[in-house]
């Protein structure tokens, strides 16, 4: 057994030791990851039922959250453009696990959109519901910024019915930077 004066210096002893293993934890990178990317430069091409195309430019933001050692993770996004607004808000994702400074991705999801303009004057605005293939890769720039770039083709209802025959297909591609929070 030790004596009360062994145990009296033991104590300030033990409290530096678990101070510095305390500090060398908290100095590891995390093993979560929430990451949140601005896409300003972004382009589409949306093609109607009856073989029409409409292109234009596009804003973007999007979110992802990843664990180190998972194959998977969990993205989302909404853009933009004068004519149309699609989101997705859930999608899943395969990622090589690990820290890797280039880490490219391909995903599926569920997706909305609105349309702003309407073609036809008979015609009412509809939330059109659809899937989302999406692919792309971060490239870590250091101090928690990434380069993001993302392609995504999507595929909606041209009626509020999601199970409707008349599709209309979205195909986008964004570059961003990126803030792993």
């Amino acid at each position: 057994m030790l004596s009360r004066t062994a145990m009296r210096r033991l104590h300030p002893l033990l409290a530096c030791l678990c101070g510095l293993l305390a500090s060398r934890v908290w100095a590891q990178p995390p093993a979560r990851s929430l990451g949140v990317t601005v896409f300003p430069v972004g382009a589409y091409v949306l093609s109607d039922t009856e073989g029409g195309r409409e292109a234009g430019y596009s804003a973007g933001l999007a979110w992802s959250y990843r664990r180190e050692a998972s194959l998977l993770e969990v993205g989302g996004h909404v853009a933009s453009s004068r004519q149309l607004t699609e989101a997705t808000p859930m999608s899943l994702r395969i990622t090589p696990p690990g820290p890797r400074r280039v880490r490219p991705y391909l995903g599926l999801g569920l997706s909305l959109m609105v349309a702003h303009a309407l073609r036809e004057e008979g015609a009412t605005r509809s939330l059109q519901l659809g899937a989302e293939l999406c692919g792309g890769f971060d490239v870590e720039l250091g101090r928690g910024l990434f380069l993001s770039a993302e392609a995504r083709y999507q595929n909606f209802s041209a009626t509020g019915s999601p199970f409707a025959g008349e599709r209309q297909a979205l195909s986008s591609g964004f570059l961003g930077l990126g803030m792993h929070l």
